[in-house]
């Protein structure tokens, strides 16, 4: 006798058939789900991070600029965007200081990516050094005042 597969005259048969597809999707949709759920700012310090780790190590002046230039392009979309600890502040004129701190700490942070190109652009590593340096103290610094523990 052949398996006639699932079918409606089959409903236990069916429902593992069912589960198994389930299961398979979820498998497969959870990355989709995780990455869906990082929020704009997430995703624009992410790019910065990503940056600020190819400037450590990059050697090449053209590859370094476009990283320099790939972060302050990230930098300026999240100033637009206040982290959590801002929006969570209840009085209006505490969020709007700490928003005006966070905005400050953002543009000397671009500021600083500036530099960093005009270095690569000049084949001064020695001097990129120097500034990734200093970059690594301001995103400590910001991460400190602005991030929330996870």
């Amino acid at each position: 006798m052949t398996d006639p597969g699932p079918s409606a005259s089959n409903p236990a048969r069916m429902k593992t058939h069912l589960l198994i597809i389930s299961w398979m999707a979820g498998l497969l949709l959870a990355p989709m789900v995780a990455t869906a759920a990082d929020s704009p700012l997430q995703a624009q310090m992410g790019m910065v991070s990503s940056a600020f780790k190819t400037l450590s190590a990059e050697k090449d002046s053209d590859k370094g600029a476009a990283a320099a230039r790939e972060a302050q392009q990230a930098i300026l979309k999240a100033a637009a965007i206040l982290p959590p600890s801002i929006t969570k502040i209840a009085d209006p004129a505490a969020q709007a200081k700490a928003g005006a701190e966070y905005r400050l700490m953002l543009g000397k942070l671009f500021v600083s990516f500036c530099e960093v190109e005009q270095a690569f652009l000049a084949k001064d590593l020695e001097q990129v050094a120097k500034l990734v340096g200093n970059l690594k103290a301001q995103k400590k610094a910001g991460h400190e005042k602005f991030a929330e523990e996870e």
